[in-house]
C-alpha cells in the first residue's frame, strides 16, 4: 500500500521567512513612529492654535494682551518670596474654556499666597485646588507629563512643609532676549545684547498697535519642557524662566539654561541644585550661579529639529534648531524693526 507523503518547511526555510517577517517589522517601525509623532505634533499645533485664539480673546476684552506678570513687590525676589504673584497664564484661565477654575482662583493671593504674618512663610497652598488640576490644552503629547514640588531642602524651616503640589505645561510666552529680569544681563553668562522687548514681561499690557514689526513676525508663544519633579521648568503657574516664560537669546533647543539655582535657592544652606534639575539625556541642563534678574531658559521641544511657536497674528510655525540667532530674536521682539525674510524662517 502506498503512503502519501506530507511536505513540510525545512528548519531553514522557517528561518528565512522568520528573517524576511523581522526585516519588515524593523523597516514598518520607523514609519510608525514617525506617523505618530506626526500626529502627536498636529495636537501640539492645535494646542498653540487655541492658545492664540485665546490671547486674542483677551486682547478683544482687556484692550491689550495680558501681562507676563503681576506682583504686589518692588524688589526683584525669587519665585517663592511671599509676594501676590500671578502669571498671564493665571490670567487666561477663563478664554481657553475654564470659567470654573478662572472663578474659583484666588488673585488677591496669588500663586504663592501672601506672607503669613510674623512668621514670614507664604501660604505656598493658597490656591493648590486650581493649581493642581492640569489642563490638556496645554500638554504637548510629544512630552512626558510631571507635576511640580517644592525641594524638601528648600521647603524645610523657611518654607514648613509646603504642601501644594503644581501641574506643568508645555506653552509659555516670549519674555525677551535676555534674562528674567528684563535688562542688560550682567552675570557671568554669553554675552548678549541690550535687552530687546518682547509682546510679554512685567506688568507690561501690550496692545496690537505697540506690535510694529507686525503680529505676523512677531513671536508671542513657544514650547517649553517639563522638567524632573523639583525643576521648575513648564510650571506654568510661576513666571520664573522655563515655567510660564522663555527667552530667545539661545536658538531652539539650544546650550545650558542659566539657572536661580543659588541666589535664588536654598537661601540657608546655599544647596546649588534647587529649582533645575540636570537631565542631558532628555535636553535639559542648568548652567548654575544665575540670579533671579539674570536667569533665563530657552523654547525646548521633544519634536525632531525644532519646536512649534504661535505667532502674533493666530497661525502656528515650526521653527528650526538651526534658525540664525539674530533672525530668532528679531522674531520674538515687538519694535525691533528687524528686516526679517521669509525663507530665514
Amino acid at each position: 500500500m502506498s503512503r502519501l507523503r506530507r511536505s513540510a518547511f525545512t528548519l531553514i526555510e522557517l528561518l528565512v521567512v522568520i528573517a524576511i517577517i523581522a526585516v519588515l517589522i524593523a523597516l514598518l517601525l520607523p514609519a510608525v513612529q514617525a506617523a505618530r509623532e506626526a500626529a502627536r505634533r498636529a495636537q501640539c499645533v492645535n494646542n498653540l492654535k487655541q492658545l492664540s485664539l485665546a490671547l486674542h480673546n483677551y486682547e478683544s476684552a482687556n484692550g491689550s494682551f495680558p501681562p507676563g506678570r503681576i506682583w504686589n513687590g518692588t524688589n526683584w525676589k525669587s519665585i517663592f518670596s511671599g509676594e501676590q504673584n500671578t502669571t498671564w497664564f493665571c490670567l487666561m484661565l477663563g478664554y481657553f474654556e475654564q470659567g470654573t477654575l478662572a472663578n474659583s482662583f484666588n488673585y488677591a493671593l496669588g500663586s504663592e499666597g501672601p506672607v503669613l504674618g510674623a512668621t514670614n512663610i507664604p501660604a505656598l497652598d493658597a490656591n493648590s485646588t486650581v493649581s493642581g488640576t492640569k489642563l490638556a490644552v496645554f500638554q504637548c503629547p510629544s512630552d512626558r507629563l510631571n507635576t511640580f514640588i517644592i525641594n524638601p531642602s528648600y521647603a524645610g524651616p523657611k518654607y514648613g512643609s509646603a504642601p501644594f503640589i503644581n501641574t506643568k505645561g508645555n506653552y509659555a510666552v516670549s519674555w525677551g532676549n535676555v534674562g528674567w529680569g528684563q535688562d542688560y544681563s550682567t552675570a557671568s553668562g554669553p554675552p548678549t545684547s541690550a535687552y530687546m522687548q518682547s509682546a510679554f514681561g512685567h506688568k507690561m499690557n501690550i496692545g496690537i498697535a505697540a506690535i510694529t514689526d507686525g503680529t505676523s513676525n512677531t513671536i508671542f508663544t513657544g514650547e517649553v519642557l517639563q522638567g524632573a519633579q523639583y525643576d521648575v521648568r513648564g510650571m506654568m503657574w510661576s513666571s520664573i524662566p522655563g515655567g510660564a516664560s522663555f527667552m530667545s537669546r539661545f536658538t531652539p533647543n539650544a546650550y545650558k539654561d542659566f539657572y536661580n539655582l543659588v541666589n535664588g535657592g536654598d537661601y540657608l544652606n546655599n544647596n546649588p541644585t534647587l529649582f533645575c534639575t540636570p537631565e542631558p539625556i532628555l535636553g535639559l541642563n542648568c548652567t548654575p550661579n544665575a540670579n533671579d534678574k539674570d536667569a533665563f531658559a530657552g523654547s525646548r521641544s521633544r519634536h525632531s529639529g525644532g519646536v512649534n511657536v504661535g505667532m502674533g497674528d493666530g497661525s502656528v510655525r515650526y521653527i528650526k534648531n538651526s534658525i540664525n540667532a539674530l533672525v530668532w530674536m528679531g522674531l520674538n521682539t515687538i519694535r525691533g524693526g528687524e528686516v526679517l525674510s521669509a525663507d530665514a524662517y
